[in-house]
């Protein structure tokens, strides 16, 4: 509103320099055919002693031509420049009308950033919280599945290291069974005799036939 009044005020005065410009162009006309009257004539000063009557008529005359021509002009441009700048008055308010809408765009646009990046600062504390926890997750998962491995390895080196035992004793004693076996053999073929052997022979030749 401050702003209106103010265009309204420019262009009053915006009038006003013109009717003071055609003012000052008719002095100056007036000052120049005076000056052409003085060189016909002596002195202004002593027309005016002589006659007066004659130079007041023509300053009536002019002045009275001046009126109609400022009559004239705002009988006739009045109008076209009351419209101008009603018309001006109009493009500079819609103009300060767009400028305050444009502002308000900028302000809303400047704060739905705002609040954006705000959103995207907790999106990334977010992500990053989620990160760390999946990140702590699968360390503890791979701790557990290599916890897991290392004792089924355990396991299985204590079975295979059980079973590698079993089968030492039993070779151990398979061969301890042969080398009593052959010790025995040896015993008995060294101490045992002909008539011994033959009473062998015919007992199991006697359990033989008394199985069948």
């Amino acid at each position: 509103m401050k702003r209106c009044k103010s265009i309204e005020k420019k262009g009053l005065l915006v009038g006003a320099s013109v009717v003071l410009f055609l003012m000052v162009l008719a002095v100056a006309a007036f000052a120049g055919e005076g000056h052409e009257a003085a060189e016909h004539h002596e002195s202004l000063y002593a027309v005016l002693a002589e006659n007066p009557l004659p130079l007041l008529k023509d300053l009536l005359w002019r002045v009275i031509n001046f009126a109609i021509l400022l009559w004239i002009l705002i009988k006739f441009t009045g109008k076209p420049i009351k419209n101008y700048f009603a018309n001006r008055r109009e493009v500079l308010i819609q103009s300060i009308e767009e400028a305050r809408k444009a502002k308000e765009a900028a302000e809303r646009l400047y704060q739905e950033y705002q609040e954006k990046l705000a959103r995207l600062d907790e999106e990334v504390k977010e992500i990053e919280s989620r990160i760390r926890a999946e990140a702590e997750a699968e360390k503890q998962r791979i701790l557990s599945e290599t916890e897991q491995f290392v004792a089924k390895v355990k396991q299985q080196a204590e079975q295979m290291a059980n079973q590698e035992v079993v089968m030492a004793k039993r070779r151990l004693k398979d061969e301890a069974a042969k080398l009593a076996m052959q010790a025995a053999e040896k015993m008995i073929k060294e101490n045992i005799t002909a008539a011994d052997q033959n009473k062998m022979v015919e007992n199991y030749l006697e359990k033989v036939v008394g199985v069948q």
